[in-house]
């Protein structure tokens, strides 16, 4: 009676444990996988940013527009229009990068680039809630 007692016990612990490992090992890892975005193509985002870094000039209370457009038959890449208007309505910032893709993640966060490669970075602060961004064209945002 006792050895059956004991054998059912044995059979308890392996199967907990089986499963113990297993929520362990299926939380590690979707925990350490990093977010995926595709590129986003033929969308206009916006976003209104408390403070914009561009090119080392400082700007507040500024919108960002961004257009992504999807490759055309003649030029085949694909390019993201950025336009940056102050709350006047003035135009400070207008580029359109080519060969550039738009990501957006679900956090909010906006990023404009190439693979390993970003020109455009806007964020939320991690102080405030407001969206803090940077542009740097020429040598990225690291």
């Amino acid at each position: 009676m006792i050895a059956i007692i004991l054998k059912q016990i044995s059979k308890l612990r392996r199967i907990a444990v089986l499963i113990a490992v297993s929520l362990i090992s299926t939380f590690t890892f979707a925990q350490s996988e990093s977010e995926r975005a595709k590129p986003l193509t033929d969308i206009e985002v916006m976003r209104k940013v408390a403070i914009l870094d561009i090119e080392g000039n400082i700007y507040a209370n500024v919108t960002v527009t961004f257009k992504s457009t999807a490759p055309d038959i003649i030029s085949n890449k694909y390019k993201v229009k950025v336009k940056v208007v102050n709350e006047n309505g003035k135009s400070i910032y207008k580029k359109t990068l080519k060969n550039a893709f738009l990501y957006v993640f679900s956090n909010g966060q906006v990023q404009v680039g190439r693979p390993n490669f970003d020109q455009i970075v806007i964020t939320k602060s991690e102080l405030t809630s407001d969206n803090i961004g940077i542009i740097r064209v020429k040598e990225g945002v690291y």
